[in-house]
């Protein structure tokens, strides 16, 4: 699986059905006070748990990216592994 993010194509591997699952019930915990209350240390949370189901040494992989890029990578994998990128709704017809 591979994603884009700022000319660079990345590789991750493809999340198991409970990796989802688990995935959904952390980022429905982080947004439940709604986006405007989301706090940075529980956001971080959720994508170092994304980096750790895409890539099998996260910090390896991300090493040569600025933080700002190494977010934007993970927050794109998250909706990529969620179904919520424009690549995962064009895929199911939306």
């Amino acid at each position: 699986m591979k994603i884009e993010v700022e000319g660079n194509v990345i590789q991750i591997k493809p999340i198991s059905y409970v990796d989802r699952l688990g995935l959904k019930g952390e980022f429905a915990d982080v947004y439940a006070n709604g986006t405007e209350k989301v706090s940075q240390k529980e956001f971080n949370f959720l994508l170092g748990h994304v980096s750790e189901i895409a890539f099998v040494d996260p910090e390896k992989s991300l090493e040569g990216f600025d933080y700002s890029i190494q977010l934007k990578i993970l927050t794109n994998i998250m909706s990529e592994y969620l179904g919520l990128s424009d690549n995962q709704k064009k895929s199911d017809g939306v």
